[in-house]
């Protein structure tokens, strides 16, 4: 088993509550994040997401909300499939704007594991590339009218 340990953080051309309200409706990141490919939601609080970054290959995430605080601007989900763990966004007012910052704790397993062991710099490097992607695909819905 493989352990990632992400952060990313974003700031970005909104207000910190209209951005939590984007992050919380999971259900069209695949309108704003290229790299979210295909979204299902299962039941109000779970779903999957069929993700692809810039290496060739498709990971399936089952997602569960456990927390979704709209005051606090915190959400929290539980991760199973290919990886296994958690991630979070935490939205906070920031001049104009505001900051989301991303944390995600997962661990792989299998075969995907072991590639991933083998080539945890292109896996990161990969991660990378999909939190770029989305932060610039959000930036750019979230200027639109």
């Amino acid at each position: 088993m493989t352990e990632f340990d992400f952060r990313s953080v974003w700031t970005l051309p909104a207000s910190a509550d209209r951005v939590y309200d984007v992050l919380a409706d999971a259900e069209r990141y695949s309108r704003w994040w290229p790299q979210i490919r295909r979204v299902r939601t299962t039941d109000e609080h779970s779903g999957s997401m069929a993700i692809r970054s810039a290496v060739p290959l498709t990971l399936l995430v089952f997602g569960r909300r456990d927390v979704e605080d709209p005051v606090a601007r915190y959400l929290k989900v539980h991760l199973s499939g290919a990886m296994i763990g958690w991630s979070s966004w935490s939205v906070r007012p920031a001049g104009s704007g505001c900051v989301a910052d991303f944390r995600q704790q997962v661990a792989v397993s299998g075969a995907l594991g072991l590639a991933s062991r083998i080539a945890k710099p292109v896996f990161e490097w990969n991660h990378e590339a999909m939190m770029r992607g989305g932060h610039r695909g959000l930036s750019a819905y979230l200027c639109q009218p």
